[in-house]
């Protein structure tokens, strides 16, 4: 009988193990579900600032044409340089093949 007794004990031991690292794999799965979202926000954040950095460049370019830092012919050159490379940014960005 001391066998039978030490084999349950064994068993109970591997089950308690067993159920332990399933928790610990449940956890893990949350976690890396978790990381995932947060990276995935953080790249679409970053091209939404990209957008609002382009805004605000415009602005500051308006608001040195006002105060008289730069001519009228350097603010048009310097804004249609912007928008052409927004431009070809963006046409880059739609062609681009998407990556699942």
């Amino acid at each position: 009988m001391p066998t039978a007794a030490l084999t349950l004990a064994q068993q109970s031991t591997l089950d308690g193990r067993a159920f332990l690292y399933i928790i610990l794999l449940i956890v893990l799965a949350i976690i890396g579900g978790l990381v995932i979202f947060s990276v995935k926000r953080r790249i679409f954040d970053d091209t939404n600032e990209q957008d609002q950095s382009a805004g605000t460049l415009m602005e500051s370019l308006e608001q040195m044409r006002r105060s008289g830092e730069i001519s009228e012919e350097e603010y048009q050159q310097t804004r249609r340089t912007i928008i052409e490379r927004t431009r070809a940014m963006l046409d880059r960005d739609a062609n681009a093949p998407e990556e699942k």
